[in-house]
């Protein structure tokens, strides 16, 4: 169903998909690659999974990738779960749309086919709904919005630098003036010069494009290399047909339009005056207002990446200054998983007996923390089932409280649930605000802790004290937590999260093992891993590191997107800077007479100094105030990517201008001191 073909093996049969059958499973192709070194005798061999053999049938390819993180897929039949229960399911079903059917249509034939099933179960079904959407990438989906930015401030740089180049062959064409002249009069025709100019401008867009495709292709293995992992999608960049039939066809029409106008210019010339003229060509006014009208482009141009920059940049330092709700510092995290119970083995069991094999489990897991206390450079061991600051992993439920109205299904207030050792508060700094923490007792006891946001938002009068919540509300049987303590708001699904309801419970494993330390936190992750192994030898440890490690690839899509982007708009501003450079330099050599008459009438270097700074502010505040109405137009298609900034932020607004002004300042004072330098008597005997 979604066409992916194993590269190695063969995919499930039908009688592999029920409860009894051998256990097999299908090897992703990272995990074939990375733990089996790409052997294609691994098919047929049996592997050991939570203590049990499962005979590998397949390997996926390469491309495959519906999920982030799964390395072995199995059939959903081997779980043993009863799917035809009206009970909840923990699967998502995954169809494709007959042809000519819409995403509409589907959604609609899917909610009728739930209401029916709730007319039939009324006592069952009830409390439940659906919904469908279209199967996409979720980093795909979350890297639009930034894809699409990025690709305007790389417009906005080609065209900048385009105007660079219509510059630079504006002033070439006026040194080729007397040349064109002379062509013309021996019966060259404007067509043939045209096209002349127009090949010379498109053979050196050629030539650029191929420098900046050599370019790219080691800049495309550095920025690979930075990819956050929520942005896998960009792995499977590469340079292939399409891309160099792209850049061909953006080198052509750009070697076009850079030659177009210097091309007409130049064929219009005045052929009487630049005869007259001699070699220095016409010099033409109109073709200083064609250089001004150019610089105020590209300052403009420039302005808007760069506040674009700006604001990302600002959003960026507003979430790193959000307190996560813990203590990030000398904090090593690991994972260590127990062999996992299936669906049909905890539904067999009643609650007690799940609070029973809950405190079993943490008691486990309370003897490896014992030991590793016991190193050296450990202050405080604990654990949960899922790592604050996480973007996956979603462990929540609806519920209700006891004594309030019970709201509709759908209206139900959904809880973000964890359960976690007896030490983990304390070991990641999490503060009590209200009542106690667990106790060994609690491990008994259906007890919970809830979060500040919680109990403000249910309890407003600060009674949430031993209330009790149903986390079981759309099952069969309840499940009535009682509140002891209230803890301190944490962010569960990273710095830029919204708020959420937590709850957290205490009995049972806790995967994710978290160890405070007094020095540096992986240099004890070594003699860590070693007592668990001696506790426990044949649980596997994974995904080693640090809080602060965690925190960082937590915020590494906003800081890869305000990396790019940034990079653009300081190309940006360096093009802008030599194309003001480039036609300051040629305005000063081309008034060089001018300068010498004024200074030999008397006028003092420093105002001849100002005439040429004061020309080039003109013309930056022009182009600062184009681009600035261009800013406040296209901020807000960057409203979705902002954190804790405002659209049309005045400090980044009027920071990133001022900014634009002193470089154009800085880039025309080197001419403008050329200018200073002319030597009046030798600019007069010249004229």
């Amino acid at each position: 169903m979604l066409g992916a073909e194993v590269v190695a093996g063969r995919s499930f049969l039908p009688e592999e998909d029920r409860a009894g059958s051998e256990p097999v499973v299908i090897l992703s192709h990272r995990l074939w690659q990375s733990r089996f070194g790409g052997d294609p005798g691994v098919v047929g061999r049996a592997i050991a999974l939570d203590n049990q053999y499962y005979r590998v049938v397949g390997v996926l390819p390469a491309g495959f990738q519906l999920l982030r993180w799964p390395d072995l897929w199995m059939p959903l039949g081997q779980y043993g779960d009863d799917l035809t229960e009206h009970v909840h399911h923990a699967f998502d079903a995954v169809a494709r749309l007959k042809p000519g059917i819409s995403l509409a249509q589907a959604r609609d034939e899917v909610n009728r086919l739930n209401q029916q099933e709730a007319i039939r179960y009324p006592d069952a079904h009830k409390n439940f709904g659906v919904r469908v959407q279209t199967l996409q990438d979720p980093s795909a989906a979350s890297l639009r919005n930034t894809l699409l930015v990025l690709f305007a401030a790389v417009g906005l740089v080609l065209l900048i630098a385009c105007v660079n180049t219509a510059n630079l062959l504006l002033v070439r064409n006026a040194a080729r003036e007397r040349e064109v002249a002379v062509r013309t009069a021996l019966g060259a025709s404007s067509g043939r010069l045209m096209r002349q100019l127009l090949t010379e401008s498109t053979l050196l867009a050629l030539l650029g494009g191929a420098l900046g495709l050599l370019l790219a292709i080691g800049g495309l293995k550095v920025l690979l290399a930075f990819v956050p992992a929520d942005l896998a999608v960009l792995q499977d960049s590469r340079l292939n047909g399409m891309v160099l039939a792209f850049t061909v066809a953006i080198c052509i029409g750009t070697g076009l339009a850079c030659g177009l106008l210097p091309a007409v210019r130049t064929v219009k010339t005045n052929l009487a005056g630049v005869l007259k003229q001699g070699s220095k060509g016409t010099s033409a006014a109109g073709h200083h207002r064609t250089h001004n009208l150019l610089v105020i482009s590209e300052i403009a141009m420039a302005l808007i990446p760069l506040i674009g920059a700006g604001l990302l940049l600002r959003s960026f330092q507003q979430m790193l200054e959000v307190d996560p709700g813990f203590r990030m510092d000398h904090i090593l995290t690991m994972e260590i998983e127990q062999p996992a119970l299936t669906f049909a083995q905890i539904n067999q069991l009643s609650q007690e007996e799940q609070i029973k094999l809950g405190a079993k489990q943490a008691q486990q897991f309370e003897r490896i923390a014992t030991q590793i206390r016991a190193l050296p450079g450990v202050t405080e061991v604990g654990g949960i089932d899922d790592l604050p600051l996480s973007n996956e992993f979603r462990q929540a439920s609806r519920f209700v409280i006891e004594g309030q109205p019970l709201p509709a299904a759908g209206a139900r207030p959904i809880v973000q649930f964890r359960t976690v050792s007896l030490s983990y508060f304390s070991t990641v700094g999490i503060p009590l605000r209200a009542g106690r923490l667990f106790t060994e007792d609690d491990s008994k006891l259906l007890n919970a802790v809830i979060n500040v946001t919680m109990a403000e938002r249910f309890w407003p009068h600060g009674d949430a004290l031993g209330k009790r919540v149903n986390l079981c509300s759309l099952d069969p049987k309840p499940c009535w937590y009682t509140i002891i303590g209230i803890a301190g708001n944490v962010h569960q699904f990273g710095l830029d999260g919204q708020p959420t309801f937590d709850l957290y419970f205490t009995g049972g494993w806790t995967p994710y093992l978290v160890v405070r330390t007094a020095l540096d936190p992986l240099g004890i992750a070594a003699a860590v891993r070693e007592v668990v192994h001696k506790v426990e030898p044949n649980l596997p440890v994974t995904h080693v590191m640090t809080m602060d490690g965690l925190l960082s690839d937590s915020v590494s899509p906003r800081r890869f997107s305000a990396v790019l982007i940034g990079i653009f708009a300081v190309l940006a501003l360096l093009l802008a800077a030599v194309g003001i450079y480039g036609v300051m330099s040629y305005a000063v050599s081309q008034r060089t007479q001018e300068i010498g008459l004024r200074m030999a009438l008397g006028a003092p270097a420093g105002s001849v100094r100002g005439m040429i700074l004061g020309q080039m502010l003109r013309l930056t505040m022009l182009g600062v105030g184009i681009g600035l109405a261009g800013s406040f137009v296209v901020a807000r298609f960057l409203a979705s990517l902002l954190f804790g900034v405002g659209t049309y932020d005045p400090a980044t607004f009027l920071g990133v201008a001022v900014l634009l002004v002193a470089v154009a300042i800085s880039a025309s004072y080197i001419p403008a001191r050329r200018a200073m330098r002319v030597d009046p008597i030798v600019a007069l005997r010249y004229e």
